[in-house]
């Protein structure tokens, strides 16, 4: 009886221990509006297939940006840097920065992550 009391006594620490693991990533979602999981896969992989380009005119794309949540999605959308490149943003009118082009459309301005979403399209999920 000893080994199945062991076991049992695993198990149940086994699901305490679960339990007290979805609860703090819970809280953390709440209090941060960042979710510990991959709940955003689907908006990266729309903003992956949408033609969005996000012109800078500084060596760190972070320091044109006042919405630091917007980092995690530089990977899914095309960065080109007029501090390397003048001439091509200058062809393409782009003279102020930071300047989004989504779906045809230029926004002269920082934007958040949910006028993002809303300007490409893609759904994004919070919490």
């Amino acid at each position: 009886m000893g080994f199945q009391k062991r076991i049992l006594i695993t198990l149940v620490i086994g699901v305490v221990l679960i339990s007290v693991f979805f609860v703090i990533t819970n809280s953390i979602t709440k209090y941060t509006g960042f979710s510990v999981s991959n709940a955003n896969e689907d908006f990266k992989s729309c903003l992956n297939e949408q033609e969005i380009i996000l012109y800078i005119n500084t060596e760190k794309v972070s320091e044109t940006l006042n919405d630091i949540e917007l980092i995690q999605y530089f990977e899914y959308i095309k960065i080109k840097n007029c501090f390397r490149d003048k001439d091509a943003c200058l062809q393409e009118g782009v003279d102020s920065f930071p300047t989004w082009v989504i779906k045809n459309n230029k926004i002269n301005k920082d934007i958040t992550s949910e006028e993002l979403s809303s300007l490409s399209g893609c759904e994004l999920e919070k919490g």
